[in-house]
Order: C-alpha cells, then sequence, then structure tokens
C-alpha cells in the first residue's frame, strides 16, 4: 500500500519535472502577452483620457461663457455639470465593459489542469494493470 503511494508520488514527480519547463515557457509567453497589451491600453487611454478632457473642458467654459450675459446662464451652468456626470458614467462602462476578462496565467492553468488530469487517468491504469 505504502509502496504504491510512494511509485504514484515519484510518477507524479517525474511527470511534473517533466513538464516544467514547458510550463515555464507557456508562462513566460503569457505574461509577455499580457504585459504587452497592459502596456498599450494603458498608454492609449491615457492620451485619449488627456485629449478627451481638454476639448470638453474648453467646450465647457465656452458654452457656459456663451450664456453668461442671458437669464439662461445658470440653466446652462447646471446642464453643462450634467453633461459631465454623463461622460463620467459612460467612461466608467466602457472601462469595465473593456477590463481584462482572463485571469493571468489561464492558459497555464488550463494546461496543468489537463495535465493532472491525464497523469491520473495514467497511473489510475498503470493500478489496474499491474
Amino acid at each position: 500500500m505504502i509502496s504504491e503511494r510512494l511509485k504514484r508520488i515519484r510518477h507524479l514527480a517525474e511527470f511534473v519535472i517533466e513538464r516544467s519547463g514547458d510550463y515555464l515557457e507557456l508562462a513566460g509567453m503569457e505574461l509577455s502577452l499580457y504585459r504587452s497589451a497592459l502596456v498599450t491600453t494603458l498608454i492609449s487611454s491615457v492620451a485619449l483620457l488627456f485629449c478627451a478632457l481638454g476639448t470638453l473642458a474648453f467646450i465647457s467654459v465656452a458654452t457656459i461663457v456663451s450664456f453668461w450675459d442671458t437669464d439662461n446662464r445658470l440653466l446652462v451652468a447646471w446642464l453643462v455639470a450634467g453633461a459631465w456626470l454623463l461622460i463620467t458614467l459612460i467612461a466608467l462602462t466602457i472601462a469595465a465593459r473593456n477590463a481584462p476578462k482572463n485571469a493571468l496565467f489561464s492558459e497555464l492553468s488550463h494546461q496543468v489542469r489537463l495535465d493532472a488530469a491525464a497523469a491520473r487517468s495514467h497511473y489510475a491504469q498503470d493500478d489496474h494493470t499491474s
């Protein structure tokens, strides 16, 4: 009984050692792809944010100044504030929708689960044939 367990542990250890190089290579590739996508997304998002905020700030000021000498000055100021709130909510929705859906190393985790299932199946067959 104990020798069977040791044999299974030894087989499992050999299997893990044999596959560890592949796992490390896959982890490196996934990390590189994830980092590249993250950096590109962050840079473009920051650029978009500054450009959009600058443009909208000038449009807001121009709108309020245009209505400054009218009776609608207060209404326009509140409409501009409401528009900013709406833009903020839209940006929040877009950011939440575009957030990465897969966890980091999801493909590696999936591969490890497949290999573990294959190892269990293989060693279960060995137990029945012995």
